[in-house]
């Protein structure tokens, strides 16, 4: 083989494993990222899910939140299993009446009892206000919604929020709750 030809057949391999080396770095990027935000989601969930179990133990009432707000009537963004909880909740409370449930991502949603509009595709009847409770993507779909329903937009998180802090519940800091000290 002439030189040039082994220059250019190694010139050409580096060039090749330098490509594959961009390609397989960008893959695992992509990866990465997906990764992040799914365990960010599932921290989120698990935090939620914390702070609604505190809610209960302490015997607190969503309609709380709506009363204090002069709230009565409350659409629900989000038919997945919270935007669920909360409508059977406000249904046991007697409290804000829940009116309609509104999906953004799963347009087939049915409630057992509510009809459930699809945002972008159906007018939103009035309510005195729209309760976010996706968890995933919460401030596009609150950004969606605006563009949409006319009163009030709250997330979920704002409302469990408010909930802990007036009656002096403390969220889940990753901290130990064992009178035992750290060795």
């Amino acid at each position: 083989m002439k030189k040039s030809s082994i220059c250019t057949l190694l010139l050409g391999a580096a060039f090749g494993a330098v490509a594959g080396g961009a390609l397989v770095k960008k893959l695992w990027l992509e990866k990465y990222r997906k990764q992040k935000i799914e365990l960010s989601a599932v921290c989120h969930e698990r935090e939620l899910l914390y702070n609604l179990l505190k809610l209960k133990q302490n015997h607190v009432s969503f309609s709380e939140y709506f009363t204090a707000h002069g709230l009565q009537t409350v659409a629900v963004l989000g038919m997945g299993r919270e935007g669920r909880y909360l409508l059977d909740e406000l249904a046991k409370e007697k409290g804000a009446v829940p009116v309609y449930g509104v999906e953004a991502d799963y347009l087939g949603s049915v409630h057992e009892t509510l009809t459930v509009y699809r945002l972008g595709e159906d007018a939103l009847p009035p309510a005195d206000c729209l309760l976010v409770c996706d968890l995933n993507r919460t401030e596009e779909k609150a950004a969606r919604a605006e563009r949409e329903f006319p009163a009030e937009i709250l997330a979920l998180n704002d409302l469990i929020s408010w909930l802990m802090e007036k009656h002096s519940i403390k969220p889940w800091r990753g901290q130990s709750t064992s009178p035992r000290s750290a060795k």
